[in-house]
């Protein structure tokens, strides 16, 4: 039997409380050597205290935490092989780029030799070697940044947990910034944890990301699963340019649901289900457009008003009873709706998405099987 590559990082059912909070409820994680994962969700859903409790900023009140194969659920952070950087990057005020980079060395008492050749090679690497003379107060928000990471890469840690740290950036810097860290991450080979609410960031960065809220993991896989396959009514909901629909099961037709609510009744794809019970589906908004004979699934709208992101032109639509969806056009076509105006749109039910009902969704909050950890 094949042996599986050794993980940088696995949590087991995690669990953190304050006082009568729950913070974090049985969350379990795998990451492979040198993946990108990152931890996304909105406020208060457990993504911050879920790193802290891996950088052992926090101790854990179940659960276990191994790095590198070894278990470090009660060791202090500087036996974790770690580093971490924050928003705010934390750097220290009276010292010059040079020292601020070599600091973490010095702190292992390494020879005065190795530091000096190690900043010297790691500046270069960063292209900061010209602010190497510099103080914080005097450097950019990129430069700091820049700072910040190469400090905290210096002593070449297994994992390197960041959490939100390009938040306090402005937009144009922001996507710059992640550019060069997912080219570094790749380079470095070294496995990156990165904590945002941006959805973003985490589907431009993370080869894997995991979805939380309300302490638990909604959903975890690739960006593309997420964004296309939301498990749950939440990740449709919370993922950009879904549509999301509730129902009954009202019978099955040539292989086909058919859900059955104040919408309407549309067909979708999924195994069989017992008349009457929940449901619920979603389908992107670029998969709606104009109804076509071909379209499976009819809903009458009126357009409400219309957006522009880019190449992106976003109708927003409000159907019978006042709900809103949207659907997604490419900018450089001709407009299809004007505000005000109504219309039939429609999509193929091989677009729609069914949720998992409750019990199905739970697997979620457990660690990702092993065979779909990433190796090196």
């Amino acid at each position: 039997m094949d042996r599986l590559p050794q993980l940088d990082l696995e949590i087991r059912s995690l669990r953190k409380r304050y006082g009568g909070f729950t913070a974090v409820d049985g969350v379990s994680l795998q990451v492979g050597k040198g993946q990108f994962v990152c931890l996304l969700g909105p406020s208060g859903c457990g993504k911050t205290t879920t790193l802290r409790c891996v950088a052992g900023l926090e101790e854990p009140d179940g659960g276990d935490i191994l790095i590198g194969g070894r278990e470090v659920t009660r060791d202090p952070p500087w036996r974790r092989d770690i580093a971490m950087m924050f928003q705010d990057f934390a750097l220290f005020p009276h010292m010059t780029v040079a020292r601020q980079v070599g600091f973490g060395l010095e702190m292992l008492r390494k020879p005065r030799a190795e530091i000096a050749a190690r900043v010297a090679e790691v500046l270069a690497a960063f292209e900061i070697t010209a602010l190497a003379d510099r103080k914080p107060a005097s450097l950019s928000g990129g430069q700091r940044q820049r700072v910040a990471l190469a400090r905290a890469m210096i002593t070449e840690p297994r994992i390197l947990l960041l959490d939100e740290p390009i938040g306090a950036l402005d937009y144009s810097l922001r996507e710059t910034v992640m550019i060069e860290l997912k080219q570094l991450q790749r380079r470095v080979g070294i496995s990156f944890i990165w904590v945002t609410h941006d959805q973003n960031e985490a589907f431009s960065l993370g080869d894997h990301v995991v979805v939380m809220n309300h302490a638990r993991i909604e959903q975890q896989g690739a960006p593309e699963d997420i964004l296309h396959r939301p498990r749950t009514p939440f990740v449709a909901g919370f993922v950009q340019g879904n549509n999301s629909f509730h129902g009954r099961i009202a019978g099955a037709e040539g292989g086909m649901l058919r859900i059955a609510g104040e919408a309407g009744s549309f067909l979708v794809p999924g195994a069989s289900r017992a008349p009457g019970s929940a449901a619920s589906f979603s389908v992107r908004a670029e998969r709606i457009g104009p109804a076509a004979a071909a379209h499976a699934n009819r809903l009458a709208v009126r357009c409400v008003t219309v957006e522009y992101f880019g190449s992106i032109r976003r109708y927003i639509l409000e159907r019978a009873g006042g709900a809103l969806l949207k659907l997604d056009q490419f900018g450089a076509e001709p407009a299809w709706l004007r505000q005000g105006e109504a219309a039939e749109i429609g999509w193929a039910a091989e677009d729609c998405v069914l949720h998992a009902v409750p019990e199905e969704a739970a697997p979620a909050s457990s660690a990702a099987p092993a065979r779909e950890v990433v190796p090196a």
